[in-house]
């Protein structure tokens, strides 16, 4: 989930040097005007148009015992500058996504791609009230093919790497998608939406092996320290 602002100058300063200021700040416990005026290096009185906005915008919180920055400052501080997502092209953008792990599932078993057990989407696409978007949020869970094992020694050899090459097949390429692990999203206790899932024969065999493989190894393990 990213905040997405306008080209140009925001609260009178450019992009790049207010997410910098706005990373500073998020860090500090309470802030001053002249915390914000020495990170962007002018005056006390040059930056106080800037702060008074980022007061009125929800950055800012006033208190009794003075100024903290909120957590709307830590999104400020990863804002992106640029033209919206539309909710028409985020639809297509998960259609593809979609689409690209249908056809890496639908591979045989000895493909170096991991299968894609689950696609989600979350954070401002589930709103529908919201036809632009700052981006779109995709998790996905992931299961290790015996195509990937079994390239693992030419992965090496020559730096693949089988979860890279199949996130770069599933997530649409371009600056608004971001795609994190569904463990991670699920961490964060962030609402979502399944839009897609995948078992199959192939993928149940392959479970099987890799417990008994687990269970192998730990038998193993318990037998040398009995020795």
């Amino acid at each position: 989930m990213t905040l997405l602002l306008p080209y140009g100058p925001y609260a009178g300063v450019n992009g790049p040097l207010l997410r910098m200021a706005a990373a500073k700040l998020a860090d500090m416990e309470s802030a001053k005007l002249y915390d914000l005026a020495v990170v962007l290096g002018v005056s006390p009185a040059e930056a106080r148009p800037t702060w008074e906005q980022l007061v009125v915008e929800g950055f800012i919180e006033k208190t009794p015992d003075g100024a903290r920055p909120t957590d709307r400052m830590d999104e400020l501080a990863r804002a992106r500058f640029g033209k919206s997502l539309p909710r028409k092209k985020a639809e297509a953008l998960i259609d593809k996504a979609v689409a690209s792990a249908k056809a890496l599932n639908a591979l045989p078993p000895e493909a170096p791609y991991y299968w894609v057990t689950r696609l989600a989407v979350f954070g401002s696409f589930l709103d529908a009230q919201k036809l632009e978007l700052g981006d779109l949020d995709l998790a996905w869970e992931v299961e290790e093919r015996p195509g990937v094992r079994n390239h693992a020694m030419m992965a090496i050899m020559y730096n693949l790497d089988g979860l890279q090459t199949t996130r770069a097949q599933v997530c649409p390429k371009g600056p608004y998608v971001r795609l994190t692990s569904l463990r991670a999203m699920l961490a964060l206790k962030y609402p979502y939406q399944v839009v897609y899932t995948f078992e199959s024969e192939e993928l149940t065999k392959a479970r099987a092996e890799q417990a008994a493989e687990r269970d192998a190894y730990r038998g193993d393990l318990s037998h040398l320290f009995r020795r």
